[in-house]
């Protein structure tokens, strides 16, 4: 296959990429949307929460911004504490998708509107015009930003979450936060996306998969890594990341939700974190079971329903959780 035309991207001479027949745009709705929300037992049907969205900047001199979901009045927690904030990167392979892609728009919507929460989605610059480690490095504007936002609201729950290849920026997102004594109260990988230079079985079985053929993988790790590096590099090969990461400082990260899918081409990528995460002793809540293919929770209604219903029932469970004893809250304090 032609991964170019199955992408229905071309790469132009100066480095940069055509990207044809992208996801639709969304501005943002500071007047509000109506997103639909799964009833709550007893109810009939689904309800309907009104989220409005607006743009931040975060970098002027990248071009980089966040776009921030916030739930309409009279929605809020149970205990009627502070909503929590969720700093949300979105997939896309570092190479294609924005936070207003129409995809990512409505899932961090969507979140906003379920958990309840806070999205914070980073708008983060896409190679090959900015190959990796931009990315990251937004991440660690985005992580700033937060730090900032959680200096003036003491007290509200802060989550990274990523999906995707968001899910690896979000990870290193994490470990900045760590580093830099911002309280996270959970981490949330949904389908992290890795690969290396040896095939692992799932890569291997994955020639003509559906959503991410390895010609396509390949390609998008060709056009998001440094020139001349291969997939071993710690940017793509999680191995070789976590070589370079000690096992003190992935001891500070908060618990973390890891969510894979049986048929998605990274699964076994993923699985070699979570084993590292759980050596180190950080509390993991690993799901790697999720029907389907990659990103399927963007294409099916049922997926998008449990995939909500997961990240919903975790963020609740450790917005405020042993607040005042919470030992991940007090090591990343150290």
């Amino acid at each position: 296959m032609d991964p170019y035309k199955y992408l229905n991207i071309r790469f132009n001479p100066d480095g940069s990429l055509t990207r044809n027949g992208e996801a639709k745009l969304l501005p943002p709705s500071p007047s509000g949307e109506p997103i639909a929300v799964t009833a709550a037992a007893g109810e009939d049907g689904p309800t309907h929460r009104i989220v409005h969205s607006n743009d931040a900047p975060l970098n002027d001199a990248n071009g980089t911004s966040v776009r921030i979901f916030v739930p309409g009045k009279g929605v809020g927690t149970c205990d009627g504490s502070r909503l929590p904030l969720i700093l949300y990167f979105h997939g896309g392979g570092y190479v294609l998708f924005r936070a207003a892609s129409e995809p990512f728009h409505n899932t961090a919507a969507t979140l906003a509107a379920t958990v309840p929460a806070a999205v914070a989605s980073v708008d983060y610059r896409l190679a090959p015009e900015h190959r990796l480690p931009a990315a990251f490095d937004d991440a660690a504007d985005a992580v700033r930003w937060v730090r900032s936002y959680a200096a003036g609201s003491p007290g509200r729950p802060i989550f990274i979450m990523g999906c995707h290849s968001g899910g690896s920026i979000a990870f290193r997102a994490a470990l900045a936060a760590a580093d830099q004594g911002v309280e996270l109260r959970g981490l949330i990988l949904n389908q992290a996306h890795h690969s290396g230079v040896e095939r692992t079985a799932a890569e291997q079985a994955s020639v003509d998969d559906r959503v991410l053929p390895l010609p396509a993988n390949d390609l998008l790790w060709e056009l998001a890594l440094p020139v001349g590096a291969d997939r071993d590099h710690e940017y793509c090969n999680p191995e070789a990341m976590l070589a370079g990461v000690s096992a003190a400082r992935l001891r500070r990260l908060p618990p973390c939700l890891v969510l894979g899918r049986k048929k998605d081409p990274p699964r076994d990528r993923q699985r070699v974190l979570v084993a590292a995460l759980r050596e180190a002793g950080v509390v993991v809540e690993a799901r790697m079971d999720g029907a389907g293919y990659h990103a399927m929770e963007l294409f099916k209604a049922n997926c998008a329903a449990e995939f909500n219903a997961q990240v919903a029932d975790f963020v609740r469970r450790h917005a405020h959780a042993g607040d005042g004893v919470d030992e991940h809250v007090a090591r990343s304090r150290l």
